[in-house]
């Protein structure tokens, strides 16, 4: 019974091994397959490979720079701005103004003359009224009403309120230069625009009689009315006894 048993699992293997050894053949045909050109030529296309990983923060390769397109066209520079013209400052008070002054209140005026005239020819418009008055009254060598009107006009024209009158008063009574009342009446009303009372009195009298130019009543209250209200009683009469 033995030899039947034997017999017969050999006879149940054989077939088996048969099955195995065809698969086995089938699978290498299967590759041969694979492994042969296709029809056409075409050459089969492999997988793609799977992407790299991405490298870490800090171990990229530096970029290429792109490359330069055409220059952009330069914005427009704003001009400078130029400084604001220096402005002239005023002369600096001469040092030979005290000295000068000091001798003049003295009554000392030869000593004073020197110093005086140092400072009015550097622009200082009280120096320049000084030598103008000491001129005018002859306390000085070649004195007179002509160099001093100079002087006057000198101090006049940067807004010394006594130089304005006596510019004034000299054109209206033709003292070193021809009388000429306009001009007389131009510098009373430039010492009355800075509230002189002697010139806005004679302002409100030159309109009031018609002097310098065609009469203007107008005019002559206003400053004869300015004159008041700084106290001038002689404007307040004038006032009372005309309008």
């Amino acid at each position: 019974m033995l030899k039947e048993y034997v017999a017969k699992r050999l006879s149940f293997l054989q077939p088996q091994g048969k099955r195995a050894q065809t698969r086995g053949k089938r699978e290498q045909q299967d590759q041969d397959v694979v492994q042969e050109t296709p029809p056409g030529g075409e050459t089969a296309e492999l997988p793609a490979e799977p992407p790299a990983p991405e490298p870490a923060a800090g171990d990229c390769p530096e970029q290429a720079e792109p490359a330069a397109g055409p220059a952009a066209p330069e914005a427009p520079v704003a001009p400078e701005v130029s400084e604001a013209p220096e402005v002239s400052e005023a002369p600096p008070e001469n040092g030979d103004f005290p000295a000068g002054l000091r001798a003049y209140e003295a009554g000392d005026y030869e000593e004073a003359w020197a110093p005086l005239s140092a400072a009015a020819g550097q622009g200082h418009p009280e120096a320049q009224f000084l030598c103008a008055q000491m001129l005018r009254k002859g306390l000085v060598p070649e004195g007179g009403d002509r160099p001093a009107l100079a002087w006057y006009k000198r101090a006049a024209k940067q807004g010394h309120i006594g130089a304005q009158v006596a510019c004034a008063g000299m054109y209206e009574l033709g003292r070193g230069t021809e009388m000429d009342l306009k001009r007389a009446l131009f510098w009373y009303e430039q010492a009355a625009k800075q509230s002189c009372v002697e010139a806005q009195l004679k302002c409100g009298w030159m309109y009031f009689r018609g002097r310098a130019e065609t009469r203007n009543p107008k005019k002559a209250r206003r400053w004869l009315e300015a004159a008041a209200d700084n106290g001038s009683e002689e404007a307040r009469q004038i006032l009372r006894e005309r309008f």
